[in-house]
């Protein structure tokens, strides 16, 4: 490995990313991983959840060593990770009809185990199949409203699973709290509504989750037309696991430490102008804050734990892959120094397939304490220490 210095382009002046300012040295140490996609990184980077080819097997690699720890099963997706690394959960599909089974993997114990079973031991199904609401199916659009259980993200703590499920209700999202120490399941009852887009289908939101789960956010519901009129919905964070919280705008993301969540909506006491609109709202005083740019880029794997640094393209595909400094307000060019290495980097990495519904591409990722940034090149998956 060796260390490349390059220097950045960009900076921050009045909110806005501008040409090229005061330099920005960046070091960077690449490191192969062998991956080709990358879904879920720990929190230091040593441990990452990935495939050796597009839609592959995922697996989980110790990235110093390059050794593959387990093997997922074939049909596992949507993985997440215990800051340690200890634990990984991922979804597992049973049929057409909705029905998934959330796995954890322990990696000390190599033990895994079925987190979507009741106290009984019975495993959560749908109550209701795949069907068109009359009301919204017309002969040019067709809305198919299906069971759909989402989620199964970690806390980072290794204490907690979360996950969503509109399995009683088509259009009302219950949240489910697992203690996995105890095995005990929680449900929280019609705690919010799917997702809707005009010609589609619904979509339940997966929840997102604090270190040691005392936040818990339900995205608010959102739904997406041709003619940019959207009706927008307030989110929902479960504070302590026993009370709620209504949050103005669509929740985003949430910091490991359960302090700031990203929305989409206004700052406090400003208008609504649109989905662009990202703020930082702080669950101790309700009050909302004008966000960093790059936060409109801020999905669960692209940032790091605090939302200190972001993995992002500012204008999408066709700007420099970054890492940004939201408390510096400086933007590193990753991408110039990789290049200088000799790699090129995907189009893919840094850019968000949609961050209202918070999912990322699988072609980048930032640990958790942002130190190291994960970039699909042209050699593959690189692990990529970086400093100032």
């Amino acid at each position: 490995m060796r260390s490349i210095v390059i220097v950045g382009t960009a900076a921050l002046v009045g909110g806005l990313i501008t040409g090229p300012a005061a330099a920005a040295p960046v070091t960077i140490t690449p490191n192969p991983t062998g991956l080709q996609t990358v879904h879920a990184v720990s929190y230091t980077g040593r441990y990452a959840v990935g495939a050796t080819q597009a839609y592959g097997r995922l697996r989980l690699i110790d990235t110093r060593t390059g050794r593959v720890i387990q093997k997922l099963p074939k049909k596992a997706i949507d993985p997440s990770m215990s800051d340690n690394g200890r634990y990984v959960s991922y979804s597992m599909p049973l049929d057409d009809y909705g029905r998934r089974a959330i796995k954890v993997y322990d990696r000390r114990k190599d033990r895994t185990v079925t987190a979507t079973r009741r106290s009984n031991g019975t495993l959560l199904t749908p109550a209701w199949r795949s069907r068109c609401t009359p009301a919204i199916c017309e002969e040019d659009q067709k809305l198919i409203f299906s069971p759909q259980l989402v989620g199964g993200q970690i806390s980072g703590n290794g204490r907690w699973l979360v996950f969503s499920a509109n399995y009683r209700k088509p259009a009302g999202i219950d949240l489910y709290v697992k203690n996995l120490r105890s095995g005990r399941l929680t449900m929280f009852k019609a705690v919010g509504h799917v997702m809707v887009a005009e010609g589609d289908r619904e979509y339940v939101q997966a929840p997102s989750v604090s270190r040691d789960a005392s936040t818990i956010l339900v995205a608010g519901r959102v739904e997406l037309f041709e003619s940019d009129e959207n009706n927008w919905g307030p989110s929902r964070a479960l504070i302590d696991r026993s009370r709620w919280l209504d949050i103005g705008g669509v929740g985003n993301t949430i910091t490991g430490d359960g302090r700031t969540i990203t929305i989409n909506g206004p700052a406090t006491g400003t208008a609504l102008p649109g989905p662009s609109t990202v703020s930082w709202y702080d669950v101790s005083s309700g009050v909302s804050t004008a966000a960093d740019p790059a936060t409109l880029r801020l999905t669960r794997n692209d940032s790091s734990r605090d939302g200190r640094y972001t993995l992002w393209r500012p204008a999408g595909y066709s700007d420099p892959l970054q890492i940004r400094d939201r408390t510096a307000g400086v933007s590193y060019d990753l991408e110039a120094a990789l290049v200088a290495a000799g790699y090129s980097v995907s189009m893919h990495a840094g850019h968000a397939i949609d961050p209202l519904w918070r999912y990322s591409s699988h072609h980048s990722a930032m640990s958790g304490d942002g130190q190291v940034a994960f970039v699909q090149t042209n050699a593959g998956v690189l692990a990529v220490r970086w400093a100032p």
